[in-house]
């Protein structure tokens, strides 16, 4: 099938289009054949015209577009949010909702076979429209992030590519700190599997290079608390209390990434690049983009919002003396899951 769709995890969707571009024979292309382009910037007629080319002095075309499907879902939401403030009939859209896009129905099968075409984006809703349109059309891959005994496998196999083993206590202790976040978790084991150098990584080794972990774990203490891990949070969280953070600065910590998934899922509806977020968000870090925007779009407005109320209130009653800090933080770990 020469048409593509890979959305999930950050980590394991490049490495998806990697080795989709080897089994096809397709990972040494003329850069003139190998096109990637942004879905907030590419339109129907250009992609039309790219993809019905046939290739130069090559055997393929590849053609990757980043962020589209995540740009129709973020549409999606607002095309929502505005029949439910409307009931005159002026809020109902005119035309397709997907804004044209429908049109891939014709453009994908008269592609030639020399053109690929991939679409590859984060984590994206069943309801996608677009999704829904490319699953009869394409091969689609959910590549989401594993947990339990996946996980365990991963780290596993990770750790054997980087020519190390893991035991079965290290494993767990690490997965305790960083959970299922694996850009994290594959730099962690590129570390430790230098520091352990012909030997198998223990968890004596993870306790030496911790602390260096527990200062990126923000994110997996913020995910763990919005997705109904209180377990993983607050071990997460007493951690860095144990490294001598105060309540009052984990609750900053926690803060500045509600603020950053905001501005991540406002530039996201606006359909701006990658670069363009990271300048909004104040970072050069990929990482740090990626992550947010991630996370960005696991949540809605409202839940962001709500999330960022229940935080200041714990701040307050902190600074006025109405809550032990460390109780404050962990009413405050089991209000931010979601309910059951």
């Amino acid at each position: 099938m020469p048409a593509h769709v890979l959305y999930g995890d950050t980590f394991l969707v490049p490495e998806a289009l990697s080795r989709l571009k080897s089994e096809a024979g397709i990972d040494k292309l003329l850069d003139a054949n190998h096109h990637q382009l942004q879905g907030s910037q590419i339109n129907l007629a250009e992609l039309s015209s790219i993809c019905g080319a046939l290739p130069f002095m090559d055997t393929h075309r590849l053609v990757v577009i980043t962020g589209l499907l995540g740009r129709q879902e973020a549409r999606s939401g607002e095309r929502r949010t505005s029949r439910s403030r409307s009931q005159s009939g002026e809020g109902s859209q005119r035309g397709s909702p997907l804004g044209g896009w429908e049109e891939l129905e014709k453009i994908i099968p008269e592609m030639p076979d020399t053109t690929v075409l991939v679409f590859i984006d984060g984590a994206l809703t069943e309801t996608n429209p677009l999704l829904k349109l490319l699953k009869s059309l394409s091969k689609v891959q959910a590549l989401n992030a594993p947990s339990g005994e996946g996980l365990a496998r991963w780290i596993k196999d990770a750790a054997r590519g980087k020519g190390a083993r893991i035991s079965p206590t290290a494993l767990k202790s690490l997965t305790d700190l960083v959970g299922n976040d694996l850009w994290t978790l594959d730099r962690e084991l590129e570390k430790l599997s230098l520091y352990a150098t012909g030997r198998t990584i223990e968890e004596k080794d993870v306790g030496v290079l911790v602390a260096q972990v527990r200062e990126g774990n923000i994110f997996a203490a913020v995910d763990a608390m919005i997705e109904g891990r209180p377990g993983v949070a607050l071990k997460l969280l007493q951690q860095l209390r144990q490294d001598g953070r105060d309540v009052s600065s984990i609750i900053a910590m926690v803060e500045r990434q509600l603020r950053l998934m905001a501005l991540a899922r406002d530039s996201m509806e606006q359909g701006l690049s990658q670069s363009e977020m990271g300048k909004r968000l104040g970072t050069n870090s990929d990482f740090v983009v990626r992550k947010t925007l991630d996370q960005a779009r696991r949540h809605s407005w409202q839940d962001i919002t709500a999330r960022y109320r229940r935080l200041l209130e714990a701040d307050l009653a902190i600074k006025r003396g109405i809550m032990e800090p460390d109780l404050a933080l962990e009413l405050l770990v089991a209000e931010q899951a979601p309910p059951r």
